[in-house]
């Protein structure tokens, strides 16, 4: 659905208009008519004017187009007049209503009635239980916002409304402007996603934010997102972190992938820019509206204090995604010829306490030449002489040829220079920790780019575990490579298949009952006779159904573990390194990749990395480069790398497989032995 007719209407109607100052339909009313270029028509059948202006009883009852109707009533009365808007073929509707699906089972009744009626009408319905929107460009405060935003080229979107009170009052007092501003309610019918297609290609929107609690369609939210990140920011504090609690099944796949992780996966996938903080996402309005909308990785640093100076230092040197610019020798030699000899042309460049702002302007005068440099951080603290207005303005001065970001250390001494700031769009940060964490977290997606590695209820959904052969049988097809393995249902079987197979082996228990196979003693590594196999079987069955020793004939349930039988795979022992690679369906982004090391890095250190598929080979390349042991499949302490291009062709044929394979619900391939050669499958899990 095209927007733009909800952005910058030429007619609108106040359903529930009121003169009651107190009350929303004032306020929406009052808003409205501070554009004088727009004409509004006030809806309410107990009134003949509303602050002057002729009141309807009904929309039918107004002459000629409307474009929008902003509705303000009880929520039972809303989907009556909402036929009417129907009727009266109004393309837009902003509910700001309260009293639907966040109240409970008659709300939600509601609010469904609403959305028959959308769909029967073809009405963009925005809400219910919204603030409203703000345009800046078309002076359209279609809010109960107390104010009208100020201009600028940031976007925000929220799920809501009590944030987006929060975020106009505290932009009113940093002096950050924005094009559009969303709260989006219920999401009845446009949701996060019509608006996110909407600024894609908003030409006067150059960065957005978001504040988000669910989302509606996770695979068109990925696909939106990942075009608006090639041509603007993204950046996104998604809430309700913990609500979904553990996975259904406990296997590898299901208990490292927890929603929020699976979302910060999707952000790292798609260069979405992911926030912890409110603090954080407030932050980021100061980058952008200062216009720095590209990350910022090689810093300088200009300061006039030596404490701050070594703290911002650490904070940037202990970054893996930030680093102090190293200063070209052209640049060090100018600055030698104006600073004292005790000032320091190293970064950071302390240029001392008795600075005034003309050594403030000489310095940035030669930084800003310097190619190594993206961007400079300036911190100024309030000594005797220091000109904090005088600086302020050189800041704004240089801004303009680079980014400079300004630290102004202190309150009332600092505080003329900080207005001045606000007032060019240059926001002052007032701690280090803050800039820092802005600009590690801005330039995590161009650092993951370029990284390199080698030279309610749940409903009851019926699930099962793929057997041995159909399994191996699937890997195949995918040209997934496994370990020659044979199955034995009985212990007798054993002497058939020794004969074909090398030794040292592993023989394993199968079991619809057991996931990991080593905690209930159903492994026996490096089995080097026949005996010694004969003996492994027993040790298992012993360990697992002692009721079914001997036997290997469908053994009853062990009361203990209450673990079926099925048999006995046997393989030969393959050297290498162990990884997992898995698969997750998530409910609403789909198919999940995921790769880590196995062993203890996978059960307790949780070192994995994750993608939602499809994936390109780029996209298998950054998940290997993305675990913290990379090293270790690098080859440390002289031992020859792995094999990673092998295991990109099993990440790749395990995300082909995901999207050829809706009915697979999980897939553990674990472990994948991998060594200079190739990489293999040893055990591998499927839930359908």
């Amino acid at each position: 659905m095209k927007l733009k007719k909800l952005f910058d209407p030429h007619k609108i109607a106040v359903i529930g208009a009121s003169s009651q100052k107190e009350k929303l339909g004032y306020s929406l009313l009052y808003n409205l008519l501070q554009n004088k270029k727009r004409i509004i028509y006030p809806v309410n059948p107990h009134h003949k004017r509303i602050l002057g202006y002729k009141c309807f009883n009904s929309v039918l009852k107004i002459k000629g187009k409307i474009d929008l109707a902003l509705i303000a009533v009880k929520a039972e009365v809303v989907p009556g007049v909402l036929e009417e808007c129907g009727r009266k073929k109004i393309p837009f509707a902003i509910i700001i209503s309260a009293g639907f699906k966040e109240t409970g089972e008659k709300g939600k009744r509601l609010e469904e009635e609403i959305k028959i009626i959308s769909q029967r009408y073809e009405i963009g319905i925005l809400g219910p239980n919204c603030l409203g929107l703000l345009d800046s460009l078309s002076n359209l405060n279609a809010s109960f916002a107390s104010e009208m935003i100020l201009r600028g080229d940031i976007s925000f979107l929220s799920q809501s409304g009590a944030i987006c009170s929060s975020m106009l009052d505290w932009a009113k007092k940093e002096n950050i402007g924005f094009s559009k501003f969303v709260s989006l309610g219920n999401e009845s019918v446009l949701t996060e996603n019509d608006f996110l297609e909407y600024l894609k290609g908003d030409k006067k929107t150059k960065a957005i934010l978001m504040y988000l609690e669910g989302i509606t369609d996770g695979k068109r939210f990925v696909k939106i997102a990942k075009k608006i990140t090639r041509i603007k920011p993204l950046v996104i504090l998604k809430a309700g972190r913990t609500e979904k609690g553990k996975m259904a099944i406990a296997s590898h796949t299901g208990s490292l992938t927890p929603s929020d992780e699976i979302f910060k996966a999707v952000c790292r996938q798609n260069k979405i820019v992911n926030v912890d903080s409110l603090r954080e996402l407030f932050n980021f309005t100061k980058i952008f509206n200062a216009g720095i909308l590209k990350p910022l990785s090689r810093l300088a640093v200009v300061t006039n204090g030596g404490g701050p100076s070594v703290l911002i230092s650490d904070l940037i040197e202990m970054s893996p995604k930030l680093l102090l610019a190293k200063l070209n020798k052209e640049t060090k030699n100018k600055l030698k010829k104006f600073l004292p000899s005790a000032a320091s042309i190293n970064n950071p460049v302390d240029i001392l306490g008795d600075a005034l702002s003309s050594r403030y302007e000489k310095t940035l005068k030669v930084l800003i030449e310097d190619k190594n440099i993206d961007g400079l951080i300036v911190i100024v603290t309030p000594q005797k002489m220091t000109e904090i207005k005088e600086t302020a303005k050189v800041l704004i001065k240089y801004h303009k040829k680079k980014p400079v970001i300004p630290i102004f250390i202190g309150e009332q001494t600092t505080a003329k220079g900080e207005e001045i700031l606000k007032r060019n769009k240059v926001g002052n940060f007032e701690y280090p920790e803050d800039i820092k964490e802005v600009l590690e977290d801005f330039a995590v997606s161009s650092i993951l780019r370029k990284k390199k590695i080698l030279k309610g209820e749940k409903e009851k959904v019926r699930v099962s575990v793929l057997d041995f052969n159909k399994t191996f049988s699937l890997l195949k097809k995918y040209k997934i490579e496994a370990v020659p393995s044979f199955f034995a249902k009985q212990k007798n079987e054993l002497r058939k298949i020794i004969p074909r197979i090398n030794f040292p082996i592993a023989i394993k228990v199968v079991s619809p009952q057991i996931i990991h196979k080593t905690d209930f003693g159903g492994v026996k590594l490096n089995i080097r006779t026949a005996k010694e196999t004969e003996e492994a079987w027993e040790k298992i069955v012993e360990k697992i159904n002692p009721d079914a020793k001997g036997s290997g004939l469908r053994p009853k349930a062990s009361e203990k573990i209450k673990a079926e039988i099925l048999g006995m795979i046997i393989q030969p022992m393959i050297k290498g390194k162990e990884v997992i690679v898995g698969l997750k369906r998530d409910p609403i982004f789909g198919p999940v990749i995921i790769f880590g090391l196995g062993g203890i890095f996978t059960e307790i250190l949780k070192d994995v990395s994750m993608a939602i598929a499809p994936l390109t080979k780029k996209d298998a390349r950054e998940m290997l480069g993305e675990i913290k042991g990379l090293e270790i499949l690098k080859g440390a302490r002289g031992e020859r790398s792995v094999n990673f291009e092998a295991l990109e062709k099993i990440i790749l044929s395990l995300s082909r497989l995901s999207l050829e394979h809706q009915e697979i619900k999980e897939i553990d391939l674990n472990p994948v032995i991998v060594n200079d050669a190739r990489a293999i499958v040893v055990d591998a899990r499927i839930i359908i």
